[in-house]
């Protein structure tokens, strides 16, 4: 969102009473994409499983959360409005180089997953995530 901040973001947290046996480790995870809509509805999604998320809609604030919030997942669109994904995870990589990054994206070719990888991107995911298939993701990540 044009005009945005690090102060603009929101980190929500929400913890069941219960988890299942089977739930995966609570993560920190930083979700960026332009799509509000997407960010603000699978943000809900990975709270109620317990995940603490925090969220921006623009690669230039994603830059300046990171660096206050230090997630340990960075979910990441690759087409921003104003720098790319490919230049948040670069400069992320840099700063925060243990946390596991992972595209999100409406590019699913093999060209584009490669790209990605090149890109210093852990993971490929295409739109719309599979919940199931990334809390597998985050259960195979150190720490658990």
């Amino acid at each position: 969102m044009p005009g945005s901040t690090a102060d603009d973001y929101v980190v929500t947290t929400s913890f069941p009473a219960t988890r299942p046996a089977s739930a995966t480790a609570h993560r920190r995870i930083l979700l960026v994409d332009d799509n509000q809509d997407t960010v603000r509805s699978l943000s809900r999604l990975l709270n109620r499983r317990g995940h603490e998320v925090a969220t921006a809609f623009d690669g230039l604030t994603a830059l300046q959360v990171a660096q206050e919030f230090k997630p340990e997942v960075l979910l990441l669109d690759l087409g921003l409005p104003d720098i790319t994904g490919y230049q948040v995870a670069a400069q992320v990589r840099q700063d925060l180089p243990a946390v596991s990054l992972v595209a999100l994206s409406g590019w699913g070719r093999e060209s584009d997953r490669r790209r990605s990888r090149d890109a210093g991107f852990d993971h490929h995911f295409v739109k719309p995530l599979d919940l199931d298939e990334f809390e597998n993701l985050l259960a195979t990540l150190n720490g658990d």
